[in-house]
């Protein structure tokens, strides 16, 4: 009975330790397939592989130090989820090998055919908003094969893709030919364009009692004159890092570079707070601002909300149906602002600017004025084609709380001007003759 209980110790010893094993020493030579993204992970010792994949290749997309690139958020057997910097999780399924052309790579050239049915199949795979962008997608399958098994050149092939690429019309969509490949646009004569830059110079000097700039003008703020109310301008999601300017910052493991960004955040919005935080009222600008980083974005959002709130939910599309839905919680900031806030919207407002938008939507009190924003809200899934080309597509589904997207659509706001979704006509509508006027700042000073 003593040998008994002793083997019985013993045993709970073990188990223990196996329960209480790093999980990097758990990870070491193992195999993983990720879940919604046509990707897979190999893990030797501390360093991993992550690979691209479709039906005819696999080819390496990052490699390094695993820790420098991904926080294991958990492990058991079969099941690994990794968070990559972002707010979304990645999830794998423990194989016992790569898939066979990981490991057994074909050096065959493969025909035009075989690239478009890989363009095709991935789409079809992972594309997410097919309904929403109003395309049948076996329709374009059966329409362009035939197309494609009469050419004859790398050219003819580059034509047909980004025909499809335009027919889906989709921001986030993107296709890298070599430069040899892409038609010369000869223009007959030189266009006056207006610059997003002398647009916002225009707007600070106008309206604008004293403008202060952060990173090179990733942020600036100030008061608009005669009045009791903050402006603030954010024209990028990235670029927050206090060392920014220092090429150095480029050879940081990714985690600590987006470490880095949400604590350039927190710096700047301290000196914003400091400087308008009495106002009675903030005006937030992102009526320019094309994306960048999510995480940034809503941690910009967090200085400006008072209570916990579940503000947007995300999955991905994948060949067997949708991941599972992940919760974001809003939380805010310790020193958040307390007055009104007006937000500003545009065709022009995309991607992880509209990711602020979305989530703002679920705080009432913040009204927004402008037009609807632009409708891409997805992280951008690079892929890669046989023939080296590299594109771009939209996997992840991002919805409010209550299960609606604005793919396609755009966040909408509560005071509609009636913006144009071109840029530059968009641009030009702040003019009149050579006066200068902004309808929503205007309409924010009368209140």
């Amino acid at each position: 009975m003593r040998n008994f209980y002793f083997t019985i110790c013993i045993l709970l010893i073990a188990s223990g330790a196996i329960a209480q094993q790093d999980p990097e020493e758990q990870l070491k030579n193992t195999s993983w397939v990720q879940q919604g993204y046509g990707r897979c992970l190999k893990i030797e010792e501390s360093n991993y592989t992550y690979y691209n994949t479709n039906s005819l290749t696999c080819k390496p997309l990052a490699e390094g130090n695993l820790k420098g690139r991904f926080t294991i958020i958990s492990l058991d057997k079969n099941k690994l989820v990794l968070n990559p910097g972002g707010i979304v999780n990645y999830i794998f399924k423990r194989v016992d090998s790569l898939p066979p052309m990981c490991i057994n790579a074909d050096s065959a050239v493969a025909s035009y055919e075989e690239n478009f049915k890989i363009f095709w199949e991935t789409f079809n795979d992972n594309y997410a908003f097919f309904k929403e962008r109003n395309i049948n997608w076996k329709q374009v399958y059966e329409e362009y094969l035939p197309r494609v098994k009469k050419i004859h050149s790398q050219k003819e092939l580059a034509n047909i893709l980004l025909e499809i690429v335009r027919k889906i019309d989709d921001g986030h969509i993107r296709l890298e030919i070599p430069d040899s490949l892409k038609t010369k646009v000869i223009a007959a004569k030189p266009v006056i364009r207006l610059k997003k830059d002398d647009l916002i110079k225009a707007i600070q000097d106008t309206y604008l009692a004293d403008t202060r700039t952060y990173n090179h003008g990733v942020i600036s703020w100030g008061k608009l004159k005669g009045s009791n109310s903050g402006y603030i301008l954010i024209r990028d999601m990235n670029n927050f890092a206090k060392d920014y300017n220092n090429k150095s910052k480029d050879s940081k493991q990714p985690l600590v570079q987006f470490d880095d960004e949400l604590n350039g955040v927190d710096h700047v919005m301290k000196k914003i707070l400091a400087d308008i935080g009495q106002s009675g009222s903030v005006v937030i600008d992102l009526r320019f601002n094309g994306g960048g980083l999510e995480t940034v974005a809503l941690k910009l959002l967090s200085y400006f909300v008072r209570e916990n709130k579940h503000v947007l939910s995300v999955e991905a599309k994948t060949d067997q149906g949708n991941t599972a839905i992940q919760k974001y919680i809003l939380k805010p900031a310790n020193t958040a602002y307390t007055g009104k806030v007006y937000l500003l919207l545009s065709g022009q407002t995309a991607s992880a600017a509209e990711i602020f938008a979305l989530a703002a939507h679920s705080y009432p009190s913040i009204k927004t004025i402008g037009s609807r924003t632009n409708g891409i809200f997805s992280e951008i899934l690079w892929k890669e084609l046989p023939n080296g080309w590299e594109f771009s597509l939209s996997n992840e589904i991002y919805t409010d709380p209550a299960g609606k997207t604005y793919e396609g659509t755009g966040v909408p706001v509560s005071s509609e001007l009636n913006y144009s979704r071109n840029r530059l006509d968009f641009y030009n509508s702040f003019y009149s003759g050579n006066r200068f006027t902004d309808k929503a700042i205007d309409q924010i000073l009368i209140k």
